[in-house]
């Protein structure tokens, strides 16, 4: 399993770091909590039990995740990773927020009638909404 770090927030009033990780598993299953953990700890110089292990996301058919840590121990990371997380934000707008309100065929049927659709905007604004794990799988398919 290979981990990469890919945005760092710094949170502190909980004294924390809010850490998103990619998480390449090819030919492997989705990785455990500890395994998660082991990894960032091991590669970071940060106490395991510094972590804490918020989600472990992999979309169907896929051999990558994407995971959430909080890490309630400073480590070194670039400084470049809290600018990426802050350009990651993406504006959703009413479009995207009516085109989830409405069943998942619904849903489907409205991007994909869309021109150049913003899937980030519509996975975002499905998440605020329902947050259906099967429609948000199929928005990453989409992507």
């Amino acid at each position: 399993m290979e981990a990469n770090i890919t945005s760092v927030k710094e949170n502190p009033l909980l004294d924390r770091r809010e850490v998103e990780v990619s998480l390449n598993h090819e030919g492997e299953a989705t990785p455990s909590e500890e395994d998660v953990k082991s990894r960032i700890a091991a590669e970071n110089g940060i106490e395991t039990e510094n972590i804490e292990v918020e989600s472990i996301y992999t979309g169907f058919g896929k051999q990558s995740s994407k995971a959430t840590l909080k890490v309630m121990q400073d480590f070194e990371y670039d400084e470049d990773l809290e600018e990426e997380a802050l350009e990651e934000e993406v504006e959703v707008t009413e479009d995207y927020r009516d085109a989830v309100a409405g069943t998942i065929t619904d849903a489907k049927d409205t991007l994909q009638d869309m021109e150049d659709v913003d899937w980030d905007a519509a996975i975002e604004a499905e998440k605020d909404n329902k947050n259906r794990t099967t429609l948000i799988d199929w928005l990453e398919n989409q992507k």
